[in-house]
């Protein structure tokens, strides 16, 4: 009788000891696992790496998204129609500044919400590049690739916008994705589009 106690007691000290070998590197594995996850958000497969830390999902170029403002009845349909790097002055008094160039995101915004949208375009759209560095919209209004779009946009429900919001950034920069939300910038539901290389 004592012996296949024993031998019971001693399988049991070995499965104790696996478990406790298992919890252990399970730690370990998660840590190694997050600190290899893309910094770039031009890699990957558009999941919640590539958001930068607010909400919404990722999409590439073209691609709609629809976005909430923070107050009831605030939406967006908002499309990254195009994208310029470099993009061009269109006055020749207002050249990038030395080791900077201008980028510009086209987008196409529809007021799909119950609410009218009042707001300024170039504040609610970031750039970040491929160091995860994050860039606000240039001052610069006018660009060769088409008009801009309005500082002080106002559209009612079921309007409709086109134009450009330009932005400056390291002339040697390599600019992986495009940010726009609410509220000028303050809505944490943002839209995201990965660009290309």
């Amino acid at each position: 009788m004592r012996r296949p106690l024993a031998a019971a007691a001693v399988v049991l000290a070995i499965a104790v000891s696996a478990t406790a070998c298992d919890d252990n590197t399970k730690p370990a594995d998660d840590k190694g696992a997050s600190s290899q996850a893309p910094s770039n958000p031009a890699q990957g497969t558009g999941g919640a790496a590539q958001d930068q830390g607010k909400g919404g999902q990722s999409g590439a170029l073209g691609v709609k998204k629809t976005i909430k403002g923070t107050k009831s009845g605030e939406q967006l349909d908002v499309t990254l129609k195009n994208w310029a790097d470099p993009a061009k002055s269109d006055n020749k008094y207002t050249p990038p500044k030395p080791g900077k160039k201008y980028v510009a995101a086209q987008f196409e915004i529809v007021n799909t919400g119950t609410a009218p949208y009042a707001d300024s375009p170039t504040n609610s759209s970031r750039v970040i590049d491929a160091q995860n560095e994050r860039y606000n919209a240039s001052v610069l209004s006018s660009i060769a690739e088409g008009p801009s779009l309005a500082a002080d946009l106002k559209l009612a429900t079921g309007q409709k916008t086109e134009g450009w919001v330009v932005f400056s950034v390291p002339e040697n920069a390599t600019v992986a994705s495009v940010e726009f939300s609410m509220d000028s910038g303050l809505s944490k539901d943002a839209a995201h589009w990965i660009l290309k290389k």
